[in-house]
């Protein structure tokens, strides 16, 4: 089965784990670090999302996802979803712009069914960039090595010029509570929740697993 784990160091969330195949799938898995919760800055005077992150390795399955949009008989599918290509061995930007989002992907492989500029409906919508609520990362659809640090997250191409920003390096201090919510685990930090978890999908039911969890240190975000 799929593994993940999340951590921190000096900052940094650091993103690790294995997909492999569900063996009565025989197809890939997906693990991902989500947020559940909190307050989010708004971001629907922006255009993209920024992320400063690094890959330690090769993997071509990442995805980034916000929100809770939910097409009917998408079943498991929550959220806009994009694929993404971190630089690997070193620290860059990776700009992905809002229309490259759709919330029509398959949730048994999060490949898009129908993208945004093929049709507008499945576009985010003003009132998900004024309140993402989630943002998550994924590695899904493809077996390999996730090994992903990310530095920051922020919208960019906003009409003022400025950015919206999510922070990481809260102090623990800022811990409001931990919790269980169904069989996943969350560590709440700054009114934002980090989880690591594995769900492992079949077509008339799921189950989640914990393999392991950290805190990871988030503050809510701020318009610059």
């Amino acid at each position: 089965e799929s593994t993940g784990s999340v951590s921190v160091e000096n900052g940094v969330g650091i993103f690790d784990g294995e997909v492999v195949d569900v063996p009565f799938l025989k197809a890939p898995g997906f693990i991902t670090m989500a947020t559940r919760g909190g307050k989010y800055p708004d971001a629907s005077s922006c255009d993209s999302l920024k992320l400063v992150v690094m890959a330690m390795e090769s993997y071509e399955g990442y995805r980034f996802s916000f929100g809770n949009a939910h097409v009917p008989g998408g079943r498991f599918a929550f959220g806009y979803k994009a694929d993404f290509n971190p630089p690997v061995g070193e620290f860059g930007d990776v700009i992905i712009p809002f229309h490259d989002f759709s919330d029509k992907w398959d949730d048994a492989t999060g490949d898009q069914i129908v993208t945004c500029e093929e049709n507008s409906r499945y576009c985010p919508d003003m009132k998900t960039l004024k309140n993402m609520k989630t943002i998550s990362i994924w590695g899904e659809g493809v077996n390999g090595t996730v090994n992903l640090e990310v530095k920051s997250i922020s919208a960019v191409g906003c009409v003022d010029g400025g950015k919206v920003v999510f922070l990481f390096g809260a102090q623990r201090s800022n811990i409001a509570k931990f919790s269980l919510c169904w069989s996943e685990g969350f560590a709440v930090f700054g009114g934002l929740i980090f989880a690591a978890f594995l769900v492992q999908k079949w077509r008339r039911r799921t189950y989640h697993k914990i393999e392991t969890h950290k805190y990871i240190p988030v503050v809510d975000g701020y318009m610059s």
